[in-house]
Formats: C-alpha cells, sequence, structure tokens
C-alpha cells in the first residue's frame, strides 16, 4: 500500500497541493479526478519520487521503484531508436533478460497495433504512436503499481479499448492501478475508487457508488462532479446550494 499523509507542494508562492491524504491500495483501480490545475499531475510526480513534497509524508513498500510502472503525459523517448529498440532500452533497465523481453514486447506491440511499425525510428511516429510506446514500457516488468497520466490523450479507439482490458487484467492480478484523468467517462468505466481535487485540496475520496449517493437518483457522473467542484468553488459544502 502507499499512503500520503498531509502533502502539501509549494513551487513558490503558488500551492499546488494542499493538505492531502489518500492510500492505495493492491487490487484497486484508483481514478484521481479534477480541472486542468486541480494537481493531479503534482500527485502522481510526488507519488513516484519524481518531486518531493514540501510538507507531509508519503509512505511507499520496499523497492518501489522497481515494482512501479509510470505512464506519463508526455513521455521521453529516444527519437533514433526504433519503436523495439526502445522497449529493449526501457527493459535493460530493470534487468530483465532479451529471452523474457522479446515475447513480451511482441505481445505488447500487437495488443498496441504497432507490429508492422515496430521497426520504423521513433521520429518517424505520431504523437499517439509514441504514447503507445510509453505504454507498452511503463507494463514490460510486471509493475505492482501502474501510474498513468491522461492515459487516453491520442489513443485511437481500439488503444482505448485495449487500455481498459490492460487495466482489467491488472486488477485481477491484484495490482494497483492509478488513473490521473478528467475524462468522467474512462473513470466511471474502469475505476473502484475516485479522489476528487480542486485547487490542490480532496474533496471527495470514495466509491462511485458512495459519490452517486449525494446527488439525485437520474443525475449522471458529470452532473455530480460539477456540482462538487462547483460547491468548493463557491465555498459551500456538497451538496448545498447558494442563495
Amino acid at each position: 500500500m502507499i499512503r500520503l499523509t498531509n502533502i502539501t507542494k509549494r513551487f513558490g508562492t503558488t500551492e499546488a497541493l494542499r493538505g492531502v491524504t489518500f492510500a492505495i491500495h493492491p487490487g484497486e483501480v484508483l481514478g484521481l479526478l479534477g480541472h486542468n490545475g486541480a494537481g493531479k499531475t503534482t500527485t502522481l510526480r510526488l507519488i513516484t519520487t519524481l518531486a518531493d513534497p514540501t510538507e507531509g509524508t508519503i509512505d511507499r513498500p520496499p523497492e518501489f521503484k522497481r515494482r512501479l510502472g509510470y505512464f506519463p503525459d508526455d513521455p521521453f523517448l529516444f527519437d533514433y531508436l526504433t519503436g523495439r529498440e526502445m522497449l529493449y532500452f526501457m527493459a535493460s533497465l530493470y534487468g530483465i533478460s532479451r529471452e523474457a523481453i522479446q515475447p513480451r514486447t511482441r505481445h505488447l506491440l500487437e495488443l498496441l497495433e504497432l507490429d508492422k511499425k515496430a521497426d520504423q525510428l521513433l521520429v518517424t511516429y505520431s504523437r499517439g504512436m509514441r504514447r503507445k510506446i510509453s505504454l507498452a514500457g511503463s507494463l514490460l516488468h510486471d509493475p505492482v503499481y501502474w501510474l498513468m497520466d491522461e492515459p487516453t490523450e491520442a489513443l485511437d479507439p481500439v488503444a482505448v479499448r485495449n487500455l481498459k482490458d490492460l487495466i482489467s487484467s491488472r486488477r485481477e492480478l491484484n495490482r494497483a492501478v492509478v488513473i490521473s484523468t478528467h475524462q468522467l467517462a474512462l473513470a466511471e468505466a474502469v475505476c473502484d475508487r475516485l479522489v476528487i481535487l480542486d485547487h490542490g485540496c480532496v474533496i471527495f475520496d470514495g466509491t462511485l457508488t458512495e459519490l452517486k449517493e449525494r446527488a439525485p437518483v437520474h443525475a449522471t457522473l458529470e452532473d455530480i462532479y460539477l456540482q462538487l467542484v462547483g460547491a468548493q468553488c463557491s465555498g459551500l459544502a456538497p451538496g448545498r446550494k447558494p442563495r
């Protein structure tokens, strides 16, 4: 389990996160929701150790970095490697043998429909194709904790469907998955629990069922989300109406 306790992160005079507390459990798909600038990416970077909190603590399991898979919003790739070479390089960083990596690479390339482009240079890839390579690389070492930042951005519908299947399979293997997104449909389709951020604060932590209990019977997730965020922005308790 990973636990964030009273996390605050400042960039100069800007407070990106304020007192953020929640846990990430094995076998759970956690959706980290919020509008642009709510603090989602900052939270992921703190969890992955790419940044340090200004205040608060993050408790991680032993050998966390070796057990982590991270799919960033803007992946860094070496343009003059081929897609296959890039995956082999990423695998070498985790000490995976060539014999083991070949079938894993082949499977992921086929799943993400990159097998016919795998031996072309990455400089020729579209943004969507580059993101697929990064997605594949984040799974090569069978991570226990899989963190993704806006994972469906630039992916085609088939890739999105395959991503959802991959998320389900990670849950079945008792892996923890964290998805940072503002795509409410994705969160509703795959997440077991939601943490909603607004202006750097956690304004909800619970299941989709618990969230829906706060709203009228026929309200959509979009309705509930907008009501919750709107109440916080207005300085009101969730569910209250302005006078």
